[in-house]
């Protein structure tokens, strides 16, 4: 029988010693769903607040960075606009029809003004939405990835954003997953396969160096 415990361990191993592709030099932070129907639903974890307080600090430091802030978020005029699966099975897309107050943004990581907000009706925030011509104007190419849920929506528009050929950094700190396991294998999948798990401190390091350069 598996050891899934030792499982764990074992691709966080596997993740820390994989070989970094590194950040780009015009980056964006794109914040996947962190909406009330996602961060407030009756599964909700122990995992999710600190995700939210972490994601401000990371949103604070783009800002005063200068660098773009993306929201993404899940808004639909009729439950038909879900994909084939969402319509069969039970989910919490339910709660994601326009002007229902669950598709409003988490207060603990609120637009501000100046950010972008892109809405969406599937996983990846790139499916039939304006985000590829967002990341074309703003000539961005490299993705800071936050938000809900690690192995859905973050891994589905990380997934895309890597065939666009855009750098991608995962801020561990700030990605959610309900599905623990789920959540696991996802960011242990992204690192091997699409871009980069990255921690909180070395986001917001970069973020100083590029205040301290645009004042220099």
């Amino acid at each position: 029988m598996t050891d899934w415990n030792a499982e764990v361990e074992r691709i966080r191993t596997l993740r820390a010693g994989r070989t970094r592709i590194g950040p780009g030099t015009s980056p964006a932070v794109v914040v996947v769903d962190f909406q009330r129907a996602f961060t407030e639903h009756d599964q909700v974890g122990a995992s999710t607040a600190p995700a939210l307080a972490r994601t401000r600090e990371l949103l604070e430091g783009a800002r005063a960075a200068g660098v773009p802030v993306i929201y993404l978020v899940m808004i639909l005029d009729d439950l038909d606009d879900r994909m084939l699966a969402q319509r069969v099975r039970s989910s919490l897309t339910t709660r994601c029809l326009r002007g229902d107050p669950w598709t409003e943004i988490s207060p603990v990581v609120g637009p501000v003004d100046g950010d972008i907000i892109v809405e969406k009706t599937v996983a990846s925030g790139f499916y039939r939405t304006r985000l590829d011509d967002v990341v074309a104007e703003l000539g961005i190419d490299e993705v800071i990835m936050a938000g809900t849920s690690t192995s859905g929506c973050v891994r589905a528009t990380v997934v895309d954003a890597a065939y666009r050929n855009l750098r991608v950094s995962v801020v561990e700190e700030c990605v959610d997953d309900f599905r623990t396991l789920s959540g696991e294998v996802s960011l242990w999948d992204m690192q091997d396969r699409f871009g980069d798990v990255v921690t909180l401190a070395s986001v917001l390091e970069r973020f100083a160096d590029a205040r301290i350069g645009a004042r220099s």
